[in-house]
């Protein structure tokens, strides 16, 4: 059966693409009326990628098989758990990306930060704006760490950290983003209790029941729909995202291999 040229299940993802469009815009709308939030922003470096490229490292399982040590030298994004790989403190990553509100309610470590630090001195970290007032973050720039305070349009698109680092790069004018370590399959090796990550499986996800995969599933179908929608924008704005992943299941970014990208 079809409803407006839409099977069932077209019709109700073209539903839920509505639905949270309309929230994002409420959201956006929102914090256009938020002055702190806007004066805080006004406080970040623009234009910092100079019309340059930039490569985002997400945590996937592929950049073990990687050489992610030919990266000293070039402007690089990590994310989350990304300072435990071994090539890190050799990279010393620009940025350092946390928006998971894990590393709010505590079951991610403050701590990490200062992990960071003591690997990467010169690294700027992107967290949202809305953390600028919470106390720990608080005492973070005043001991003199590096943020980039950000806010995204996509809030309830369900894109993560990886569309974070990716709306991120195009804010600050990289003509070419490289992306790798993003294979969008973590969800299935959660499902299957095998390694999900680089450096194997986020422990916090053993708790975990039925009804929190089906969210997670859910979720997985809005992102992957959204990262098309974020590929066409990106090609109306001339800006080249380039997929350096190996494997995985995206489609919607020009694949190249990692090592003719970085030569």
């Amino acid at each position: 059966m079809k409803i407006f040229g839409l099977n069932i299940w077209q019709l109700l993802m073209k539903t839920t693409d509505i639905v949270l469009s309309f929230l994002n815009n409420f959201i956006n709308f929102l914090n256009l009326l938020n002055f702190k939030q806007r004066a805080i922003l006004k406080l970040n470096d623009k234009n910092l990628g100079e019309g340059g490229d930039v490569f985002i490292v997400l945590n996937g399982p592929s950049i073990s098989n990687q050489d992610l040590c030919k990266l000293e030298g070039k402007c690089t994004i990590f994310v989350n758990r990304g300072y435990q790989h071994s090539c890190y403190e050799r990279i010393k990553p620009k940025y350092h990306v946390f928006v998971d509100s894990k590393m709010l309610n505590g079951i991610w470590s403050i701590d990490w930060f200062y992990k960071i630090k003591s690997l990467s001195p010169d690294t700027t970290f992107i967290l949202p704006v809305s953390w600028y007032h919470k106390k720990e973050f608080k005492e973070l720039y005043l001991s003199g760490v590096k943020i980039h305070w950000m806010t995204t349009k996509y809030r309830l698109s369900s894109l993560g950290v990886a569309g974070n680092c990716i709306e991120f790069a195009m804010q600050q004018n990289f003509k070419k983003i490289f992306i790798t370590g993003f294979e969008a399959t973590g969800i299935a090796h959660e499902l299957c209790n095998s390694r999900s990550h680089f450096y194997g499986i986020n422990s916090e996800n053993n708790r975990k029941n039925t009804l929190d995969y089906a969210q997670d599933l859910y979720m997985h179908s809005t992102h992957l729909r959204s990262l098309n929608r974020l590929a066409d924008y990106a090609s109306k704005k001339d800006i080249k995202i380039v997929n350096l992943t190996q494997g995985g299941i995206l489609d919607m970014f020009q694949r190249e291999d990692f090592n003719k990208a970085i030569e």
